[in-house]
């Protein structure tokens, strides 16, 4: 009997929790984001303060990431490359939202190829993050999210 007290309550509000989630939550992908749509900012530095965005693909499917945002645009890394789910899904669609202080942008991912744009970027996101500068990460694909 008390298994059943314990049980009963907790599946329905397991089940409740995933009817409502929808936006990712640590390490778990959500769907599609919410917040206030946005014009992109004029330069992106001002957005750096904020450590972890959320980014949309075509799904819509969601995640939690770092980006950092220079005066070229907001950038984001996928070490495992196209493994990444969400970046295949960029690859495949460039369409994406990211939402940063819960104001969602609407851009386009392109893949960076740039050698000179790849090493500022690295510097900025070993700089943003702490990163030891040795790290490789020879599979990494890199994102610029341009407006559309």
């Amino acid at each position: 009997m008390s298994q059943r007290l314990f049980f009963g309550p907790l599946s329905v509000l397991l089940t409740a929790l995933l009817l409502v989630a929808c936006e990712p939550m640590g390490p778990l992908p959500g769907t599609s984001l919410a917040g206030e749509l946005a014009t992109p900012p004029a330069t992106w530095e001002t957005l750096n303060e904020v450590d972890v965005i959320q980014l949309e693909t075509v799904g819509p499917r969601s995640v939690n990431i770092w980006g950092v945002g220079l005066a070229s645009g907001y950038y984001v890394a996928a070490s495992e490359g196209l493994k990444a789910t969400w970046a295949s899904r960029l690859a495949k669609d460039p369409k994406t939202r990211i939402r940063i202080n819960n104001k969602l942008y609407e851009l386009r991912a392109v893949i960076v190829t740039d050698p000179d744009e790849l090493a500022l970027v690295a510097r900025a996101f070993q700089q943003k993050y702490n990163l030891d500068a040795q790290e490789d990460f020879p599979d990494a694909t890199l994102f610029r999210l341009d407006a559309r």
